[in-house]
């Protein structure tokens, strides 16, 4: 027999087709009932992201804990924000929601430092990160439609970084221009 740490998703897939209806269910309730990461992930897999706000609103609360915790000072673990962004996109499938929560991330970021000042140079370096990647997914076809919802925070990132150490200010009001270009000449091949 093998040991548990040999099996793999196979072995599990094979256990699974062998159970009732009722009982999957039940192994169901019970991963949702084993943590809030698991609760998250079953709705915004299960159900309509669109209909039911309060889903992507559980995961903008895990990244918006990571900046600024109710309780004492945040850890700022970047890894549990991006995984939050990630984990809702694998889930749902809603490209806009994930853009939706990467652009909050961004958001967060800026927020952080303007409240406590300077960062360090990782610091910049993980915030305009994800920030490139919301813009390269903006210029997306997918991303294409969703510009003109986005555009007043994207300027507003901009002004709030104007002056920002590590020449993330003057990134992000690069990137900002290029993206406003990107899409006056889209709109003018239209």
């Amino acid at each position: 027999m093998k040991k548990d740490l040999d099996l793999g998703w196979f072995d599990l897939k094979k256990a699974l087709q062998n159970t009732d209806r009722k009982e999957l269910i039940n192994i169901i309730r019970d991963l949702y009932r084993y943590s809030e990461e698991n609760r998250r992930y079953l709705l915004a897999r299960s159900i309509n992201t669109n209909a039911e706000p309060g889903i992507l609103e559980a995961y903008r609360e895990v990244i918006k804990n990571e900046f600024f915790p109710e309780k004492w000072h945040g850890t700022l673990r970047y890894s549990v924000a991006k995984k939050a962004i990630s984990d809702y996109s694998k889930a749902s499938g809603d490209f806009a929601g994930t853009m939706e929560l990467m652009l909050f991330y961004v958001e967060n970021g800026v927020e952080f430092t303007c409240k406590y000042g300077d960062i360090d140079e990782e610091f910049y370096q993980e915030i305009y990160s994800a920030f490139e990647e919301f813009c390269t997914r903006l210029e997306t076809p997918e991303g294409k439609t969703l510009y003109a919802g986005f555009r007043e925070r994207l300027l507003k990132i901009r002004r709030k970084t104007k002056g920002m150490a590590w020449g993330f200010g003057d990134g992000i009001k690069l990137r900002v221009k290029e993206i406003e270009i990107f899409f006056e000449d889209a709109q003018s091949d239209s």
